[in-house]
């Protein structure tokens, strides 16, 4: 039974027509996140309340999110609640740590199932391990970001340890979601091709067979927690080919 008062901040809310134009795609971000990335673009999500702040472009306060029921994300999801007339085909959750606000997500995604929308969960996986589980039945499709394979240096770029997130790592491997892996290449934190081989022993002892590469164009000061955005050069080619030929080399 949905609680219809289980409540969430939320940043944003996109809707968009799916490539063969036959429904609509939802993505909701929702607030709040427990690591603390050195690259992260959004920082704002971290705080999972609405917070006023101050626009010195448009001189004025806004507000960094609203709260929402899940009756209300549910009406703005689905453009009609009659099957045959729906084109609602599918909804993101992403962050933030969209797990972080976990009643809500469960609530939304059960209602979404019985509905027989496709449902998909972007997370950092630093969940508790009982509330990740109690989650995982109702995603039909995980996206699992892997920020680093060394623990230590995981705490020191994120501000946490990874064994939580391998964990539940290892769990979703063995769930009914389809796990969709991805490494963000980070210059001068995880895109050497040393530490291409470090993710690749990494995700072959848990037993991942594919992952995602996306390089990123932000540069990181890895003694602090101090965003520069966009003061990189982007991956070459032949450096991106050689980060993949490490890699492969040792996951097949």
């Amino acid at each position: 039974m949905i609680t219809r008062n289980v409540s969430a901040c939320i940043r944003e809310i996109q809707k968009h027509s799916t490539p063969d134009g036959s429904g609509t795609q939802t993505i909701l971000y929702l607030k709040g996140c427990p690591l603390y990335c050195n690259w992260c673009p959004n920082p704002e999500f971290r705080n999972p309340e609405v917070r006023l702040l101050w626009d010195p472009i448009r001189a004025k306060h806004y507000e960094d999110g609203r709260i929402y029921t899940v009756q209300e994300v549910l009406e703005l999801c689905l453009d009609n609640l009659d099957p045959a007339e729906r084109t609602a085909s599918g909804v993101t959750l992403t962050g933030g740590e969209a797990m972080m606000q976990h009643t809500f997500v469960y609530e939304l995604l059960s209602r979404l199932k019985d509905l027989g929308i496709h449902t998909a969960v972007e997370t950092t996986g630093y969940v508790p391990e009982g509330q990740f589980a109690k989650l995982l039945p109702l995603i039909d499709h995980l996206i699992f970001y892997v920020k680093h394979y060394e623990r230590e240096a995981h705490r020191k770029i994120t501000g946490v340890y990874n064994d939580l997130i391998i964990e539940n790592l290892r769990n979703s491997l063995s769930s009914p979601s389809e796990v969709e892996v991805r490494l963000n290449l980070i210059p001068g934190l995880n895109d050497r091709p040393e530490d291409a081989e470090g993710f690749a022993r990494l995700l072959q002892r848990i037993g991942v067979k594919q992952v995602q590469l996306f390089p990123s164009n932000n540069q990181t000061d890895p003694s602090n927690r101090n965003n520069t955005q966009g003061s990189a050069s982007p991956f070459t080619e032949v450096e991106l080919a050689a980060y993949q030929d490490a890699f492969q080399n040792l996951i097949r």
